[in-house]
């Protein structure tokens, strides 16, 4: 099965994203703020990062850099609240299954 690490701040937000994924077959690991998703790259083996453009503390792309950095070989896909989750889901089966995340 492929894990997906889903950082976002806001709990319902996190479900919503985590639901959808479990429902594709994905194991969801959830990270509450930056500095959590940080500690669980070095504790995961992860397909990819969904990172939530509203983070305290920092920026989606400064967190997006630093993951990037730590785990070269994770994709690291960027969230909105506006953004649509099916997209979001198809975007994470295209990585499972080999194709572009484009």
């Amino acid at each position: 099965m492929s894990s997906v690490l889903v950082v976002n701040e806001i709990g319902t937000e996190r479900e919503e994203i985590t639901r959808v994924l479990e429902a594709e077959g994905f194991t969801v690991v959830t990270a509450g703020s930056a500095s959590e998703a940080t500690r669980e790259i070095w504790g995961g083996n992860f397909l990819c990062v969904i990172i939530s453009t509203l983070l305290t503390g920092t920026t989606h792309v400064a967190l997006q850099s630093q993951l990037q950095q730590m785990a070269p070989e994770i994709e690291t896909l960027i969230w909105a609240k506006n953004d649509e989750l099916k997209a979001l889901a198809k975007k994470v089966i295209a990585l499972r299954d080999g194709e572009a995340a484009a």
